[in-house]
């Protein structure tokens, strides 16, 4: 099935039903009709090694399939105004020309990573009954929470790394004028380059336009509309996939890392298609795949080693052929019948680095373990003074710290989108953040036996804030025998306007990992008020840091024990018998 004569076709016009006509490159056998695959990209088309497609379509063909590699609506040399994430109906209309061609079976299954795999599910959920497989990587359930905004904080560097930086440099192609495109180019490297500089200075906008108030308008007019809709409207509810999941009637591969900004995105969609997709061979075959991966780093040798630590050779799948077997699958029976299933869920334990198959995701065996925040005040000041303990205190105990907007935590390490000059990914070594004095930082013993922690992690905290409005941010972290702390997982919550000093109970989500703490190690959990620039620090004032004029400093207070127990919530999974 490899030797097929393939036949590339370049700047093929594909219908949409409003007349608008967008481009495809078309890879495909050079006679015969083949199963179709689709994927289309806000990227630019070609040339493909460059833009994400993580399906390289030449082999692809002769491996038996027609591939359809399209400019999305507005985007490369496809005709229409781009809108972000809109994608169900170009989707549909994509499909049926594809399944109409000739060369084509009738048969389609939809492909691709980050935007372009969200943009595969939304042509599953577009209803057209030639879509049969989906194989979707790092894609997100809802483009709000988990995608543009976490916790209700605005996720500013991934933002403003992905709307400048990807989807800017290919909306600058499209500027006609020589002189106008390199003064745009200029002012864009120019914001990029500033964001994470320290102190901040508000309003924040004024850093991302420069002196240049035409500069996101001109670049990326999304992002002003990602930023202008900073609560959940029907705006994101209009293109979130979560609502649409009953339409999807397509079996899907679902891949994303533990240090992928799409993650919990990605284990949303896979939990509801396999509960609520329309058909039971849908929800029969979803399948999810998680590796120690971030964002861009899924194959090769640079899949082995994420942030400042080696996860070893196993790490290394060949993605490729993982999405080629699903469609050979899914896709290459005319009948439709079914195929063998194999384990639907495959995860990488890390601290173990082994991948382990499971029958569903999160794992029933799961369950809530609670390490409790106790102190003698100084956790947040002093080394060792802040604990992890199996029992809550008897006595209340107070911790302490002053978080100034202008002097935010440096992001180091994570699950995020930002540029590797603005911030380093994965798991990184927090020393230099628990060195902070607006860090609080409280840790068990060390371990006298692994424990796996595999599901999602929260932080249930009582606190308090001198601020009318704040952030909470919290980080796990596994501390090595020789004292360096890497983290895990983290989160951040952003809390609406209230009565300065009063006490209240939250609920901070840190996102899902699968990780070993091995003995002889100790579990940490940091607290803190910003993740910058990673997240826009919140100037305390109850108003937006894009637009607020002024800051203040916010003084915080970590309250645990007695009737106010705060506690790291951690599922973990039971050592085999």
């Amino acid at each position: 099935m490899d030797d097929h004569r393939i036949l590339i076709e370049c700047g093929v016009d594909v219908p949409m039903r409003d007349g608008t006509r967008l481009q495809a490159d078309v890879y495909r056998p050079e006679s015969g009709r083949w199963p179709t695959l689709v994927m289309r990209t806000p990227y630019g088309r070609s040339p493909y090694p460059d833009n994400f497609v993580l399906l390289p379509p030449v082999p692809t063909a002769r491996r038996g399939y027609a591939v359809v590699v399209q400019d999305v609506r507005g985007r490369g040399t496809s005709g229409g105004q781009f809108r972000a994430f809109d994608e169900v109906d170009d989707g549909f209309d994509t499909v049926d020309w594809a399944a109409q061609q000739s060369w084509s079976t009738g048969v389609v299954g939809c492909f691709g990573s980050s935007y372009m795999g969200a943009a595969a599910l939304q042509a599953g959920a577009s209803e057209h009954p030639a879509v049969r497989a989906i194989a979707c990587l790092q894609a997100s359930s809802d483009y709000y929470e988990g995608r543009t905004y976490r916790g209700g904080a605005l996720e500013l560097g991934s933002v403003v790394s992905v709307g400048l930086a990807a989807l800017g440099r290919t909306a600058l192609a499209r500027v006609q004028e020589a002189d106008e495109r390199r003064r745009l180019r200029r002012a864009y490297v120019r914001a990029l380059r500033d964001l994470a500089d320290q102190p901040v200075a508000f309003p924040m906008m004024s850093r991302l336009q420069g002196e240049d108030d035409e500069l996101l308008g001109s670049v990326a007019p999304w992002l002003l509309e990602w930023i202008s809709h900073d609560k959940r409207d029907e705006y994101w509810e209009r293109i979130s996939l979560e609502d649409r999941y009953g339409a999807v009637s397509a079996s899907a591969l679902h891949v994303t890392g533990w240090f992928d900004a799409m993650k919990e995105g990605a284990l949303a969609n896979f939990r509801a298609l396999a509960h609520s997709s329309a058909s039971d061979h849908a929800r029969k075959h979803q399948r999810l795949v998680v590796g120690p991966w971030p964002h861009y780093s899924l194959r090769g040798y640079e899949a082995t080693r994420v942030g400042d630590l080696a996860f070893g050779m196993d790490a290394a799948l060949d993605i490729d052929e993982l999405q080629l077997r699903w469609f050979d699958e899914h896709l290459r029976d005319s009948d439709h019948s079914e195929p063998a299933a194999p384990p639907r869920v495959r995860l990488f334990v890390m601290g173990r680095n082994a991948w382990r198959d499971e029958e569903m995701w999160p794992l029933d065996r799961a369950s809530d373990v609670r390490l409790y925040l106790s102190s003698t005040g100084h956790a947040s000041d002093a080394p060792d003074d802040g604990m992890l303990c199996a029992a809550p205190s008897k006595n209340e105990g107070r911790d302490h710290f002053d978080y100034d907007p202008r002097y935010p935590v440096p992001t180091i390490g994570g699950a995020h989108l930002l540029l590797p000059t603005l911030a380093p990914v994965g798991p990184r070594d927090q020393r230099a953040v628990e060195e902070r004095d607006d860090v609080a930082v409280y840790t068990t013993q060390a371990l006298d036996d692994d424990i796996e922690v595999t599901g999602y992690v929260r932080a249930e905290l009582w606190v308090a804030t001198s601020a009318v409005s704040t952030d909470f941010t919290a980080r796990l972290v596994d501390v090595q025998p020789d004292g360096t702390p890497v983290s895990v997982c983290d989160g951040i919550l952003r809390l609406p306007a209230a009565d300065g000093g009063a006490m209240r109970q939250i609920v901070l989500s840190l996102g899902a990992t699968s990780q070993v703490f091995l003995a002889g190690h100790r579990l940490r959990l940091d607290i803190s008020s910003s993740n910058f620039p990673r997240f826009d620090p919140n100037p305390n004032t109850g108003d937006s840091s894009l637009h607020a004029r002024a800051c203040v400093v916010a003084h915080q207070t970590i309250v645990h024990g007695g009737a106010t127990p705060s506690s790291l919530v951690l599922p973990v999974v039971p050592a085999p018998a």
